[in-house]
């Protein structure tokens, strides 16, 4: 699997570098200059909000998947079931992504943020009180949910940044979102330890819900830019 992965980083490489027709650097826009940071962020408080809720969306879905099979295996499941319960999830995680593009489309970037986020939060305390059997047919919703939201995020960025900027910004982005990915499992590992796999579950819902008002202020914040 290593010597693919290394092959196919070779192919894009040689791809993209016939393809660039000048690797120069893009001047600098007019917006760029006006943030007086180099930036390119046209919306400050926008961008924050949104980096925000990137950063929950992206350390919820960790968080969750890390201790996804802790919370069945307390319920009774055995380890086929673990794994079957893994690719449900991950089934409706690479579903996600096509089903919020058709969300955002008909009802809006912030509605479907609303849509999903509320739906994770819900769901993920419904979970808690289902026995096994019943829970399997709600992981897939849920991954849909939980890995979904992100591609109508990243969306986002580019009508609050100048065009020239796209690309750094974009890097702080992500790194916003993997660094909270990578940080949530551990932390999260503290509270379960002193409370258990439901109740940390159960504070995760919590802290999925809270993203909703910030949607609601990322909505003015974008209207009102």
């Amino acid at each position: 699997m290593g010597l693919v992965v290394l092959a196919t980083a070779v192919a894009i490489f040689l791809v993209f570098a016939s393809l660039a027709p000048d690797c120069g650097e893009v001047p600098t826009s007019r917006a760029a200059v006006r943030t007086g940071n180099g930036w390119g962020i046209r919306n400050v408080r926008g961008f924050s909000l949104l980096s925000i809720i990137h950063g929950i969306d992206n350390g919820s879905r960790t968080v969750f998947l890390t201790y996804l099979p802790f919370l069945l295996l307390n319920k009774g499941a055995g380890m086929n079931l673990v794994g079957l319960a893994l690719g449900l999830t991950f089934a409706g995680g690479a579903a996600g992504k096509f089903v919020c593009g058709i969300l955002a489309e008909r009802l809006g970037i912030i509605r479907t943020v609303l849509v999903t986020e509320a739906a994770t939060g819900l769901g993920i305390l419904v979970l808690l009180a289902l026995p096994v059997t019943p829970a399997l047919f709600l992981l897939p919703v849920l991954g849909i949910a939980l890995n979904g939201t992100s591609s109508v995020l990243y969306g986002t960025v580019a009508e609050l940044v100048a065009t020239e900027r796209l690309a750094r910004v974009y890097g702080v982005f992500y790194t916003i979102g993997i660094g909270s990915g990578a940080i949530a499992p551990p932390l999260f590992g503290l509270i379960s330890d002193v409370a258990g796999v439901p109740m940390t579950l159960a504070f995760l819902a919590t802290i999925v819900l809270v993203t909703l008002p910030l949607a609601q202020l990322l909505r003015r914040a974008v209207k009102s830019f």
